[in-house]
């Protein structure tokens, strides 16, 4: 009975760990009850400049919101009949960087992760060497008192099929990038969201025509990340929305589709731009690896 629970607490450590990265381009990416959903706003919303496309507009934005470098972020996620909601601070400097807390009490993911973390949420790290979620409860004791277990890039690539690149860059407008090259953005209007003035902008991402932004500011390397996200999804195509501010800074970004897990439904809040963010690595004598994790719980399962 223990080795099989130790088998289903590693299988759920691994899927945990991809949906996590969700807050990435993700991201949010969302998963539980959405934000809110948007109002109209006021006369003194973000509006893209007279005789300036959507497209040149949100390239502006992508130049601002990158140079911030950090924010505090609210992410909501909804997959099939899982559920989650996230709060952290992140920095998409130099890749991936920061902490993010999920909630996963409205998902029956919740009463799974409960005896694994110690309640029904999962704290993260994220370093430049991958990912680190904390442990609790019988979990500790499972791997010898140790509270973190690192998932690192090539863990993540093989429990995801290989569509892990997410991970290397967290900008909140790299999606919306291959939407202005494929000139797909569209401004809906003026909306308040979060009690701020901001400017509504959408735009479908089809994987079949990904191809036709190769050379309009995006590598190729970033297309077929891209386009193997939306592919290994079971996605023919994604809705991505983005809000903008007066400051032409994101404020809020969604993403949705039908999945081969069901739909799915990612949406992030974005606030207090430039927010320092210091998160370091646990130490490697409070750390297991993922792949050692694996062994043990297969060890325990046979056994």
């Amino acid at each position: 009975m223990a080795g099989t629970r130790k088998t289903a607490v590693a299988v759920v450590l691994a899927a945990l760990a991809l949906t996590a990265t969700a807050c990435n381009d993700t991201k949010d990416d969302g998963k539980n009850a959405a934000p809110a959903a948007p109002t109209t706003a006021a006369s003194s919303a973000a509006a893209a400049p007279a005789k300036v496309s959507p497209a040149v507009f949100l390239e502006q934005v992508t130049q601002k919101t990158s140079a911030a470098k950090s924010a505090k972020v609210t992410e909501t996620i909804t997959m099939g009949e899982i559920a989650m909601k996230g709060d952290g601070v992140i920095s998409w400097a130099d890749g991936l960087k920061g902490e993010l807390t999920m909630d996963l009490s409205g998902s029956p993911l919740g009463k799974v992760m409960s005896p694994l973390t110690g309640s029904q949420s999962a704290p993260y790290r994220f370093t430049k060497d991958g990912m680190y979620l904390r442990m609790g409860g019988q979990m500790v004791d499972a791997v010898g008192g140790k509270h973190w277990v690192h998932y690192s890039q090539a863990d993540q690539a093989k429990a995801s099929g290989g569509a892990s690149d997410q991970l290397k860059s967290a900008d909140p407008v790299e999606g919306v990038r291959a939407l202005i090259a494929t000139n797909k953005v569209t401004e809906v209007g003026q909306e308040t969201v979060a009690g701020k003035a901001t400017t509504h902008y959408t735009g479908v991402l089809n994987a079949d025509e990904i191809a036709a932004a190769s050379g309009k500011g995006l590598t190729q390397a970033q297309l077929d990340q891209m386009k193997e996200k939306l592919t290994t999804a079971g996605l023919s195509q994604e809705t991505i929305d983005v809000w903008v501010d007066a400051d032409q800074l994101v404020v809020q970004r969604t993403e949705a589709g039908d999945t081969k897990a069901g739909a799915f439904k990612a949406s992030v809040l974005y606030s207090d731009y430039g927010v320092a963010v210091t998160t370091a690595s646990p130490v490697a004598s409070d750390t297991i690896e993922a792949a050692d994790l694996m062994k043990l719980a297969k060890q325990n399962s046979t056994s």
